[in-house]
């Protein structure tokens, strides 16, 4: 310590106490800074909170309003598209007896079974202009009676009203708010009082498909007062006025008198939005929200003085809390200083102390606490770094190069010692290779995953390493996601047991993963060796020998010596083969598939074919495969679907055994198609398929794959075979059976749409509703009503 410090000179200490507190100060005036600025952003801010607040009620407004005018929408279109309504609409000024009893009983049945009215719709009536005639709940006059002693509009002839309301077109139109003047109770008696009420009229013209052939108009009065009230809270809690405009620019209704003027509309654009506008000299907040279901814009005009109280206020307060702030900051940043300082003052003179100084050095105490700790640490970072060696990574690479035969191997005295820092030592020149194949790992953990594998790879190099015996010594090393090599380096006294030593490992290791780790492997075995080359030459072997695991198949231990007497050719002679295109072309599944067996036991359960041979043997019997399907002018996307590449399906399969049994299975389905292929046959087999789907259909479980089992068939064949010989799909022809059945069942009425969909077979309504309108293209529903309505046109 008195190294590193006494360079830096000796005199006085630099204290850190001015630091301190001036560091307080800065932290103190940086709120009161952050004050003063948030202070001339609290206009901005109180003005962007009323606008949200206003745009929230307005918002809220819309809701509430659009949910009324959707019981308007749904009373207009309960009356409008009444069918007897368009009758009515014709009928000439003449009307009466029967005619004028058919007014009277749409007025009973559809007009009074709208239900009571809601306080928002006022009332609502249909104006007929062939017959001059206005029908109301309880109510049928004609219009000039009506509006003379029941409604009429302040201000307004009926000439006026009959032309601009009744005669002329409207399309779902609101008109602006005017005062209607209601009659009271009707005493022919007495003298007509009535009383004015301000209404929003909603006018839509009948039958409505042409403006030039205006038969009635149908009306609902709104009472304005009802959406009055929704205005209030927003009223009496910002003093504002709102306005109600149409897509036209029109004003609806408004709270003030005062219209909006033309160049605040043409801001009034979008689907909301807030501005500033100056009205006849004032400041004001506009804020609006549009409609989506009639197109209106609500909009909202708030003075800004209403929230300009609220600064003022604020600004008191703010030079109060700064004053208070700065006398408390102040006192504050003096003790908090002194209390930060005393520890470290005592920290600094312990250092001291203990390091004998005659004098203080010239930095202040953080850089002196700060040198101090780097020389303690100094020592310690020199032993860290040698614990960063990468021996794992060192010893892996060294025993790949081995394998390779990119080293020699130098078992000496002191070739041993310079690969211990690796942890290797070996006993001897004498080695053997085996490559353990990871076949699967689905037993070990059902979703195999990299953590999965390499832990599988894990267990299978520690396991491999302790089963050994001693004195011999094994190192494993992973070659790949699936593959691992065990290096084993027998002792020089026992060396000639080498080879009985590898077995007996390969066993135990093989027995041990697959019962206790449920890790499936193949195991393949180098020849003992000895020399500089020992380890590659044997690791050559070994990864020969796994070569042969197309033959031997799977979870076996393949040795090299085994293997080294194999034959460099396979039996498949033309006779044999043109003796297989007979049995398939002819049809005879059962002796196609018998000599394929011959063909596969003469080759591989001897054992003595090499694996490039063995796939030879496979391309030549996918070769007459194909040659077959060629010389009948066969379509393999017929045979074995569109998705299907045949070379790349049958070499897909790592074993010989899975390669012959998919094999066996294509030319069994090949045969099969030669078979349904016959003229004869076919009309055969299609008179039994459709025998087969009248007596099944109405069972759920009727379909392609039931239809294909019944009759040992692909399901592929089934749809391709019964569409080429009936020109329709069987789904579809099972769909058109179900239906035309489930058609005769809704003759009952006692039975429902899910009680037919399972008397027909299907399993859900949905499913049934769906095939049902796809075929006949209306709903069952729609089907049963209009059965029922040609039954009831023709009993009538």
């Amino acid at each position: 310590m008195k190294r590193l410090l006494r360079p830096l000179g000796i005199g006085h200490l630099r204290s850190v106490w001015m630091t301190m507190l001036i560091s307080n100060l800065v932290l103190l005036l940086i709120p009161v800074s952050m004050g003063a600025f948030l202070y001339t952003k609290v206009e901005a801010s109180l003005e962007s909170g009323a606008n949200r607040s206003n745009q929230a009620m307005l918002e809220q407004l819309k809701l509430s309003l659009d949910s009324k005018l959707s019981e308007v929408q749904k009373l207009a279109q309960q009356i409008i598209f009444d069918p007897k309504l368009e009758y009515l609409l014709k009928l000439d000024q003449d009307a009466g007896g029967p005619d004028r009893y058919q007014f009277i009983e749409f007025m009973r049945n559809t007009m009074s079974r709208q239900g009571s009215l809601t306080n928002f719709i006022l009332d609502y009536y249909v104006y007929f202009r062939n017959s001059d005639l206005v029908l109301r709940p309880g109510l049928l006059t004609d219009s000039h009676k009506f509006y003379d002693m029941y409604y009429s509009y302040q201000g307004m002839s009926y000439d006026r009203w009959r032309e601009s309301m009744l005669t002329s077109f409207h399309t779902m139109d609101y008109l602006p708010s005017a005062t209607l003047l209601r009659t009271a109770e009707y005493d022919p008696m007495q003298s007509i009082e009535k009383t004015p009420l301000n209404v929003i009229t909603f006018a839509q013209s009948l039958p409505g498909r042409d403006r030039r052939d205006i038969t009635g108009t149908f009306v609902i009065l709104i009472d304005e007062s009802q959406i009055k009230e929704m205005f209030a809270q927003i009223e009496s809690v910002s003093d504002s006025s709102i306005y109600i405009v149409n897509s036209d620019g029109r004003t609806i209704m408004a709270t003030d008198r005062q219209p909006l003027p033309g160049e605040l509309l043409s801001r009034i654009t979008g689907t909301g939005g807030l501005f500033n506008q100056t009205i006849n000299g004032d400041q004001k907040m506009v804020s609006y929200t549009s409609s989506e279901k009639e197109g209106w814009k609500y909009v909202l005009v708030t003075p800004k003085s209403v929230f300009m109280q609220q600064i003022i206020l604020i600004k008191q307060w703010a030079l109060i809390l700064f004053a208070l702030c700065l006398a408390v900051g102040l006192t504050a940043a003096f003790i908090f200083a002194y209390r930060n300082y005393s520890p470290l003052r005592k920290t600094v003179n312990a250092i001291l102390r203990g390091n004998e100084w005659s004098g203080r050095p010239q930095v202040n105490e953080y850089e002196l606490i700060l040198q101090s700790i780097e020389g303690s640490l100094h020592t310690e970072k020199n032993l860290r770094s040698l614990l960063a060696q990468q021996t794992p990574v060192i010893r892996s690479n060294f025993l790949l190069r081995l394998l390779r035969g990119q080293m020699d191997v130098d078992a000496s005295r002191e070739g041993g010692q310079s690969l211990r820092f690796m942890d290797i030592t070996f006993v001897s020149d004498d080695f053997s290779v085996m490559v353990v194949q990871l076949d699967s790992i689905a037993r070990f953990n059902a979703e195999p995953s990299e953590e999965q594998w390499a832990l599988a790879r894990f267990i299978v190099s520690n396991i491999g390493t302790d089963l050994i015996e001693y004195p011999h010594k094994a190192f494993a090393v992973e070659l790949d996601r699936d593959r691992v090599a065990i290096v084993c380096n027998f002792a020089a006294e026992q060396a000639e047991g080498g080879e009985r030593v590898t077995r007996e490992l390969a066993t135990a290791l093989k027995g041990m993963i697959e019962e206790r780790f449920k890790i499936d492997v193949t195991v393949a075995v180098g020849l003992p060796h000895s020399g500089a080359k020992s380890i590659s030459e044997s690791y050559a072997e070994a990864a020969s020998a796994l070569e042969f695991r197309i033959v031997k198949g799977g979870g076996t231990i393949i040795y090299f010596q085994d293997i080294t007497d194999v034959h460099s050719h396979y039996y498949y002679p033309v006779d044999i083969e043109v003796q297989l295109i007979n049995f398939v072309r002819s049809g005879d599944a059962d002796h196609a598939l018998q000599l394929l067996d011959t063909i596969y036991a003469m080759n591989f359960e001897s054992g003595s074919i090499t694996p490039e041979y063995g796939k030879c043997l496979f391309f030549n019997i996918t070769s007459t495969y194909l040659k077959i399907m060629n010389a009948t002018g066969m379509d393999q996307n017929d045979i074995l679907g569109p998705d299907i590449d045949l070379v790349k399906d049958i070499f897909s399969y790592e074993t010989a055994e899975g390669m012959h049994k998919r094999m066996k299975r294509l030319y069994e389905i090949l045969a099969e198609s030669m078979v349904a292929d016959k003229s004869g046959h076919s009309a055969q087999l299609l008179q039994d398929m459709d025998q087969f789907v009248d007596e099944h259909f109405t069972d759920s479980n009727m379909g392609l794959g039931m239809v294909a089992d019944h009759f040992d068939m692909t399901p592929q064949y089934v749809s391709t075979f019964y569409k080429k010989q009936s020109g329709i799909n069987l789904s579809d022809h099972i769909a058109k059976k179900r239906i035309e059945l489930a058609k005769r069942h809704m003759a009952d009425k006692e039975f429902t749409n899910a009680q037919i969909a399972q008397l027909v077979g299907y399993t859900s309504d949905v499913v049934f509703i769906r095939a049902f309108k796809k075929i006949e293209g209306v709903t069952p529903g729609k089907y049963r009503e209009l059965v029922m309505s040609c039954v009831s046109d023709e009993t009538g």
